[in-house]
Order: structure tokens, then sequence, then C-alpha cells
């Protein structure tokens, strides 16, 4: 049933009531309103910045409802139909409710066609590899965000490409979604403490460090890193990542940031999140 918009704007001015039932009352009806509400809700948000905490609070609720719905019906499909890239661009709407995802599509879109042109069809694995590292640490100046790991910025897509800093899953994240549009046998490889990509074809397997400017590793390599880490090298940490199990870990690196910040909204909904793509929300991340 559509709700006219006078009466959602006149539910609007209620929240400015005294009384904490009636506000709670009136949140309610328009949480069940829903997306209909929200512009009229950002309209109020500027014009009445006293009710600014009690709109923000409706907001949060009708988007993060939404999203979780969207994440439900991801987490539904199958793991090899699971798509990482609408995960991600999910995840990073929760910060940036209006992104506009099919421009950062689009852009994802025309990096690939730039790489594919110098590629060509006759490259080697190799070849490829080098191409791809080249355009993206080399000439478009990807990095790790060394000064400010823990900047929440580095875990939002869309944040990510802007700037081009991050941290090594959401740099694995670009380069994967890359990669696939090139039809490159690239994977996610989700070890504790650092996330990397794989290349593997017959005649070519390498590791990628997104982090570390693209950098090259052997299985050796890795397993130097994990022991050094302290965390024992065992096979199944170089093993490929299923896409649920990364999108788990980008959530609960922003659920990290989030906690230690004090922000009980953003943990609570990003808990859900993680209990919707059926993880712990207390697992290794980055």
């Amino acid at each position: 049933m559509l709700i006219p918009e006078n009466k959602i704007r006149a539910l609007i001015r209620l929240l400015s009531d005294e009384d904490d039932r009636i506000v709670q009352t009136i949140s309610g009806r328009l949480i069940d309103i829903g997306p209909p509400a929200v512009p009229l809700l950002q309209e109020a948000e500027i014009e009445q910045p006293e009710m600014g905490d009690r709109i923000a609070s409706v907001l949060e609720e009708i988007r993060g409802g939404k999203l979780e719905d969207e994440l439900t019906n991801l987490a539904t499909l199958a793991g090899e139909v699971m798509c990482l890239e609408t995960g991600a661009f999910l995840i990073a709407r929760y910060a940036y409710p209006t992104l506009d995802v099919t421009h950062y599509r689009e852009r994802l879109d025309a990096m690939a066609d730039e790489v594919r042109a110098r590629i060509g069809c006759r490259a080697s694995g190799e070849e490829a590899v080098n191409a791809l590292n080249r355009y993206l640490f080399t000439e478009q100046g990807f990095k790790g965000n060394t000064k400010n790991y823990y900047e929440v910025e580095n875990s939002y897509l869309n944040c990510v490409m802007d700037r081009r800093v991050g941290i090594p899953i959401s740099l694995s994240a670009v380069y994967l979604f890359l990669g696939q549009r090139l039809r490159l046998p690239v994977f996610g490889i989700g070890m504790p403490g650092h996330f990397l990509v794989k290349y593997e074809s017959d005649r070519y397997k390498i590791f990628i460090d997104c982090f570390n400017g693209g950098a090259l590793l052997t299985e050796k390599n890795c397993a130097r890193f994990l022991t050094e880490a302290g965390y024992g090298f065992d096979d199944k940490y170089l093993q490929k990542s299923p896409v649920r199990a990364i999108l788990s870990r980008m959530v609960k690196n922003l659920l990290a940031i989030y906690s230690k910040a004090g922000d009980s909204v953003k943990t609570d909904r990003l808990t859900t999140f993680i209990e919707i793509l059926g993880g712990a929300p207390r697992e290794e991340g980055l």
C-alpha cells in the first residue's frame, strides 16, 4: 500500500515529540514504510537538525534492513554463482547509501579494457600477471595504506578505487575484479593475517601480494610468512577462499574498527551481516 507523502511528512514531524514512547512508535511506522520514506527523511534531516539523531536512527534501520534483505538473497546462492563484486559493493553501500555502483563497475570495465589492449590474446600467464601488476601498482598507483592501516575507508571498495589505497583484502578485490574481466585464472587466498591473490594455470602458478605492490610470492614465501607470524604452516591456508568467506572477512574488518570506536549501531548491524553470511564475528581478518 502506497502511503501519501503528506502522511509520511506528518509522521516525521511527530519524531519531535517529547514522549519517548510516541517517538518509538512513530519510528517503527516509518521503518515499516521503508525506502519510500527515505527522501522525505533526508529532507527533514537538513531542515530540522534538532531531530537529526532520531532521523538518522530511522534511516539506519531502513537502509540497514534493506541491505540485510539483499545480503540474505545473495547468501542463499550456491558458492559458485555467488558474486563477490555484488557483495563488495553491497558492503560499501552500507556506509555510502547513494553510491553509484554502475559508475564504479564501468570504471572497472574501462581499466580492464586498458590492460586487455596491452596483453593481447597470446600472452602467457606470466606476461599477463606482469602486465596487470604494472598497470595497477605502477601506472595507477594502487598501494597498501601503511600509514593508516585501520582507517575505515580502506575497507570500502569505492574509497579504495577513489584513493587508490587499501588493505590486503580490498586491494586484492580490485585485482580479482579486473582479473575476472580479463578471464584470468585468479582467486583469493585468505591466509591468516594477510590476504593474497593466486594465479593458477597448468603452466604458471604464483601468489600476488596486492598490499605490497603486487610482489610475486611462491608457496615457500607464503609458508615462511605464516611461520614467522606465528600461525604455523598448513596447506589449508593456501586454498582458494569461497566468496562467502571473503565477504565475511571484509565485514569482520569493519566490525573490528567500529567496535573499537564504540559505534554500537554499526557493530550490531555488521554482526548481523556476518551471521547472514554464516560466519562468526571474531574470526581472522585483514
